[in-house]
């Protein structure tokens, strides 16, 4: 990300499903990263669905609950910005 202000993104994302971030690591020895997010009622149909979409072959598989999640972006909602979502 470049030095340029970055904006807090405070608005829900419209579905009143809860959203759940999915971090990863495929071997013991690598770090978490972040992989997608799944919309499901509780943590352990997150699990399931992350687990399908994910983590077949992770060593570990992490859920965060989004509202958890300090969101940040340079851009304005609806602005096109390159590769990085």
């Amino acid at each position: 990300m470049s030095e340029e202000p970055r904006m807090r993104i405070t608005e829900p994302r419209g579905d009143t499903t809860p959203e759940w971030e999915v971090f990863l690591r495929e071997d013991r020895s690598e770090p978490l990263r972040h992989v997608g997010s799944v919309s499901a009622p509780s943590a352990e149909v997150a699990r399931e669905q992350a687990a399908n979409l994910f983590g077949q072959s992770a060593h570990t598989l992490w859920l965060c609950q989004d509202d958890d999640v300090a969101r940040f972006t340079e851009r304005e909602f609806g602005e096109s910005g390159g590769e990085d979502r």
